[in-house]
């Protein structure tokens, strides 16, 4: 039996590295629709929206999903490169933290303390989450 080629992930925040790992597919929010990247994808660079990284593992074919706020993907060579300023893995969301991350962003709109473009993005990545688990 024939062993399936794989692709190397690496998700970048600015921080740090978040996740490196081999899969068998990646399927990214990019701007023009999802894009599913398998081995031996042609070279390409697409621009992410906010949405969902879905991973399938090469190991036990499993499925990871991240949380991404908009960035860009590098694909070449079986490697995905995915740069964006805000990921996080589904299985590790604390909505009640992130409903109080919210709430306190509120207060201080409603104190109109002057809230920056890095902390508009937060808001509309963390409402992105509170969304995904709404439906």
């Amino acid at each position: 039996m024939a062993e399936q080629e794989s692709i190397f992930v690496k998700m970048l925040i600015p921080q740090k590295p978040l996740s490196v790992k081999e899969v068998f597919s990646v399927e990214i929010p990019a701007a023009e629709g999802p894009y599913l990247v398998l081995p031996r994808r042609a070279p390409a660079m697409k621009l992410l929206k906010a949405g969902v990284v879905v991973l399938k593992d090469a190991d036990q074919g499993k499925t990871e999903k991240f949380f991404v706020s908009a960035g860009i993907a590098k694909i070449r060579d079986n490697a995905c490169t995915i740069l964006s300023h805000n990921i996080q893995n589904i299985e590790d969301v604390k909505l009640d933290e992130i409903r109080k991350e919210l709430d306190i962003y509120s207060e201080k709109e409603k104190k109109e303390i002057h809230l920056d473009e890095i902390d508009r993005q937060r808001i509309a990545f963390l409402q992105m989450i509170v969304g995904y688990f709404a439906k």
